[in-house]
């Protein structure tokens, strides 16, 4: 049996009768991306020393990120689906191949800055909360997100119109719709491919979040930052509800605050990260990661705000609509929609 099976029939089986106090609860829990500064400053402390420092002891949880579990964003849901996860944190790009509602929060384009994309999950949020419960038998716990994806060149650009013609490195078909609305070709390439793809010319732009970049070397690969966000990255802490709901409600209580607390600092970190990211690439600001690189960092001006919003409008709206269908998009159109004064057009 595998571990995280187990974990399900001890968390069941530690139930006492009584909510009157906090039981001794231990969990077993599948974080996110083990690489990430989220996992590893906030995920992997806050579930294996905070919780028990916070709750005397009672309450306690290990966790380990899916990919050292050898797991992807699909798979995971559909063992949280199951119940031989009971929590585990997955990423709202990597499923929205199987359900293009998860999606809906982050449409390439659509979010300039985490003020405009916390609106736009908090207008989403009733919606997707119940979508998973019903269709998967799930709950939604907490929801972040990574920092924001931008735009590195191996090339001299001196904004988003130059990608017209370019091959640029995606890694979800949504980027490639994006860029395809800029005149540009999206190719799709795993993040450790990468510097390999920018080394052969295979592509000679990529898309990906900027500190993540400094760390994998690309201001030693790349000479020109765009630093307009295409997109960013949330993160959904899911639940199966029949074990959530097994866990008596002070309990329930307890971890829902403590992930309050969790996402707050999570989302401070997006925007610390994305800010340091840029400045660590080009030399620009403080970087307190290691050596500064020298990119030239490329000023947004309004011409690349509304090539954003045309591709956004003309190609990713559009593309994403015929994955979701009508009853998603009018969903989308009443909320995010009204939220932006934004209509995504009826699937035909």
């Amino acid at each position: 049996m595998r571990w995280w099976a187990v974990a399900l029939l001890s968390l069941v089986a530690a139930l006492p009768a009584s909510a009157e106090e906090l039981p001794n609860i231990h969990l077993k829990v599948v974080g996110g991306l083990g690489a990430t500064v989220q996992y590893r400053n906030y995920e992997e402390p806050f579930w294996s020393k905070e919780l028990a420092e916070h709750s005397n002891g009672r309450v306690t949880a290990e966790v380990i990120p899916w990919d050292r579990a050898g797991l992807k964003g699909a798979e995971l849901l559909g063992f949280i689906r199951l119940g031989a996860i009971p929590i585990g944190t997955v990423s709202l790009s990597q499923i929205a191949s199987e359900d293009p509602e998860a999606a809906a929060v982050d449409l390439a384009g659509l979010n300039p800055d985490t003020a405009a994309l916390r609106d736009s999950i908090a207008a989403y949020l009733p919606t997707l909360r119940e979508l998973y419960r019903t269709r998967y038998g799930i709950e939604m716990l907490a929801i972040w997100s990574y920092p924001a994806q931008v735009v590195f060149c191996n090339r001299p650009v001196s904004g988003l119109a130059d990608l017209k013609g370019v091959k640029v490195r995606v890694a979800s078909a949504m980027h490639g719709d994006f860029v395809a609305g800029l005149g540009g070709t999206g190719v799709m390439i795993p993040f450790d491919g990468v510097m390999e793809g920018l080394h052969k010319h295979v592509v000679d732009c990529a898309i990906t979040a900027a500190m993540s970049g400094y760390r994998l070397g690309l201001q030693n690969a790349t000479t020109h930052l765009i630093p307009v966000t295409v997109s960013w990255g949330p993160y959904v802490l899911l639940a199966n509800l029949t074990a959530w709901r097994r866990l008596p409600p002070s309990v329930r209580d307890f971890l829902t605050h403590e992930l309050a607390g969790l996402t707050d600092r999570l989302w401070d970190a997006t925007v610390q990260e994305t800010d340091e990211g840029i400045a660590c690439l080009t030399g620009l600001g403080r970087c307190s990661k290691g050596d500064p690189g020298h990119m030239t960092l490329v000023p947004v001006n309004d011409e690349d705000r509304k090539l954003v919003r045309r591709s956004l409008t003309d190609a990713v709206m559009p593309r994403w609509a015929e994955r979701c269908g009508a009853d998603c998009v009018a969903e989308w159109n009443a909320t995010i929609g009204r939220l932006f004064d934004m209509t995504v057009a009826a699937v035909r």
